[in-house]
């Protein structure tokens, strides 16, 4: 089936593939007009494409010399976990026009012309430490053409974690964002994903925090594949204050994204997982979301992972400090 023009983005909603708790998946197929060349960001072929990846702190813009379709790939930059038993950081939104991308923009023809387009790829929230909540992430954004008037191609920074309640600043509750930070303590609600509390941007996913229902301890950020875990007692489930999944794509060159459960996909935007007292640590979601702290060692959260958007891992115990978000990525592609 022919791709859509970007355009008519309303007629892609009916081709939707739901994400799941395991992710979802672009089939990574198709797109491109082919006889594109261009400049900008780190380059190499691979799979029919050439790939251009824009990693943080970008200077490049994408140059684009002869024209012809693109498909890309904006991943803002996670949110911070939490200090002091803390709560995970969400992922960075994630937006693309990949086939079988779950956004509005999922298996839309985006053709660009010659010209200069610039790249502002998103940095990772940090956590100042103390009895704070993380900071969330910045966007992302691919300035491409038809859109650079006050609708730039966008994936939002990620909330922050949720840290000591005494904190001023309330972070009982997730931070807003791409996709929300984790809540903690049993007050503690996730924040919103997908644009957090203004309307999310055109494309993009994202999903909430979890909520944390529980004291002393904080709930997984949520994920592009997946909502953070719920910070409950007592539970066995696996998904117990971990960060939500992120979003596995098909022809990921293997040096960008992070393995998951689905074969070959290399997946970004993971959440970050919540402190869970007195246990051990919990897992940060597939695509960079880092593992919250244990109650032995540093005490800091795990960083989500650089290039994958990944929100950072809940503090531990003790004035500890929570992992910092993994910065953004932007990719773009087209058939050589």
């Amino acid at each position: 089936m022919p791709l859509r023009s970007l355009g008519n983005i309303l007629s892609n909603f009916d081709d939707y593939r739901s994400t799941t708790g395991t992710g979802a998946s672009g089939s990574g197929s198709g797109g491109g007009g082919g006889g594109v060349a261009a400049s900008g960001g780190t380059t190499t072929t691979a799979n029919g494409y050439k790939y251009h990846i824009f990693n943080y702190p970008n200077s490049d813009d994408f140059v684009v010399t002869s024209g012809g379709d693109i498909e890309f790939i904006v991943v803002g930059g996670g949110g911070a976990g939490g200090s002091y038993r803390g709560a995970g950081g969400g992922a960075g939104g994630l937006n693309s026009n990949w086939p079988g991308f779950p956004g509005s923009y999922g298996g839309t023809s985006y053709a660009v012309s010659a010209g200069t387009y610039p790249v502002t790829v998103g940095e990772g929230g940090s956590d100042p430490g103390g009895t704070s909540g993380g900071s969330s992430g910045s966007n992302s954004i691919f300035n491409g053409p038809g859109v650079n008037s006050g609708n730039p191609i966008t994936g939002s920074g990620g909330g922050g974690g949720a840290g000591w309640p005494s904190n001023d600043g309330g972070h009982t509750n997730g931070g807003d964002g791409g996709s929300g930070g984790g809540g903690r303590d049993n007050t503690g609600s996730g924040g919103t994903g997908s644009g957090g509390s203004s309307p999310k941007t055109t494309g993009e996913i994202g999903n909430p925090g979890g909520y944390a229902d529980e004291a002393y301890g904080g709930a997984g950020g949520g994920g592009a594949g997946g909502a953070g875990g719920d910070k409950t007692s007592p539970s066995s489930s696996p998904t117990y204050s971990a960060g939500g999944i992120g979003y596995g794509f098909a022809q990921i060159p293997s040096d960008y994204g992070t393995p998951g459960p689905s074969g070959s996909l290399r997946y970004f935007a993971g959440g970050g997982a919540g402190h869970v007292y007195p246990d051990t640590s919990k897992s940060g979601g597939y695509g960079g979301g880092g593992d919250s702290s244990n109650n032995s060692g540093p005490k800091y959260g795990d960083a989500g992972t650089n290039g994958t958007g990944g929100g950072g891992g809940g503090g531990g115990q003790d004035s500890p400090r929570g992992g910092a978000g993994g910065h953004g990525i932007v990719i773009i592609r087209y058939l050589t």
